[in-house]
C-alpha cells in the first residue's frame, strides 16, 4: 500500500496562483511527460516480446490479464471521528490518502490484501499520512470511483475479497498449485493511474511469523499490496502482500490459498437461502 504524505498537500495549497506564462509552460511539460510515459507503456511489451522466447510469452499474459487489475483508492481516516465530522466528509468528493492494488476475480468482485482494508498500518505508514502512532484507523475503499464493500477476510492468509459497482463480465482466473523453482513470473500492480509490469523468479517457500508463502524475486514498491503474480500460462501464483526490501524478495499469499478462499465464498453463496 502506498500512502500519501500529509506535509506535502500542506505545500501544495500554499503555491502561489500561477501566471498564465507558469500555467502554459506546465502544461507544455505535463503533456511531455504524459507522451515519455505513454510511450514507455507501449514500449514494455516489445522489450518483453523481443529479448526471448520465455519473455514473449510473458508479454502475452501481461497483455492478456493487464484489464483484471485494478487501482483501489483508500480514504484512511481515525474511526474516533464525530459524527458530525464524518457526515461532512461523505458530503466532499473522494479525496484518497493512499493507493494500493486488487484484481478482477468475478464480475463485480475485486481480490485484494487484508492489510490493505484492515486499517492496520506501521507507525511509520501512520506518521506519513498525518497520525499518530497510537491512532485507530479507518478505511474505505473505492474502486472506479464507488466505494467497495468487505465481503470476506481471511487475516492469515492475508486475502480479502471486495465487492464493487462494475458490470464488467470477467472470466474466472486459474490458480498455479506448485510454481517450480526458478519459474519466470510476472506481477501487473496498479497503485494509481498507471499500471506496471514486473518479471521474476520463483525462489520457494518462505516463512515469516508463523505463516507460510511464496516467495519471488522482483522488485517491489509501495502500493504493490494486492497485486496479482502470474506464470507463463496466465494462472495466478499468488497474491503480492509483503516484500523483504534487503533481499528484493516479494512474498505471496499462495494461489492455492486465493483458490481455497474465492472457492469458499461461492461456497457461502450457494448456502444462502
Amino acid at each position: 500500500m502506498t500512502g500519501g504524505n500529509a506535509y506535502v498537500l500542506v505545500l501544495l495549497f500554499a503555491t502561489p496562483v500561477p501566471t498564465l506564462t507558469e500555467n502554459l509552460s506546465r502544461r507544455r511539460n505535463l503533456m511531455q511527460n504524459k507522451v515519455r510515459r505513454f510511450a514507455f507503456v507501449l514500449a514494455l511489451p516489445l522489450i518483453l516480446r523481443i529479448d526471448s522466447p520465455a519473455q514473449d510469452s510473458m508479454a502475452g499474459v501481461a497483455k492478456q490479464r493487464k484489464s483484471s487489475t485494478t487501482t483501489i483508492a483508500l480514504k484512511i481516516t481515525k474511526k474516533d471521528q464525530s459524527v458530525m465530522l464524518r457526515a461532512l466528509s461523505s458530503l466532499v468528493p473522494i479525496d484518497p490518502n493512499a493507493h494500493a492494488t486488487g484484481f478482477f476475480v468475478g464480475e463485480g468482485l475485486v481480490m485484494t490484501s487484508h492489510h490493505v482494508v484492515s486499517g492496520k498500518l506501521s507507525t511509520h505508514k501512520k506518521r506519513m499520512l498525518g497520525f499518530k502512532a497510537e491512532d485507530e484507523l479507518r478505511v474505505q475503499a473505492y474502486v472506479n470511483g464507488c466505494e467497495a464493500k468487505i465481503v470476506k477476510v481471511d487475516k492469515e492468509a492475508d486475502l480479502a475479497l471486495l465487492r464493487v459497482c462494475s458490470s464488467k463480465p470477467t472470466q474466472r482466473l486459474k490458480f498455479q498449485s506448485a510454481p517450480n523453482k526458478d519459474e519466470r513470473m510476472l506481477l501487473i500492480a496498479q497503485p494509481g493511474d498507471q499500471k506496471m509490469v514486473r518479471l521474476g523468479n520463483f525462489k520457494g517457500q518462505y516463512n515469516f511469523r508463523g505463516n507460510e508463502y511464496w516467495s519471488v524475486k522482483i522488485e517491489g514498491q509501495d502500493g504493490f499490496s494486492g497485486s496479482p503474480v502470474y506464470n507463463s500460462n496466465g494462472e495466478v501464483v499468488g497474491v503480492f502482500c509483503l516484500y523483504d526490501w534487503s533481499q528484493g524478495i516479494a512474498l505471496l499469499s499462495p494461489g492455492v490459498k486465493a483458490q481455497q478462499f474465492l472457492a469458499d465464498y461461492d461456497a457461502s453463496l450457494l448456502s444462502q437461502p
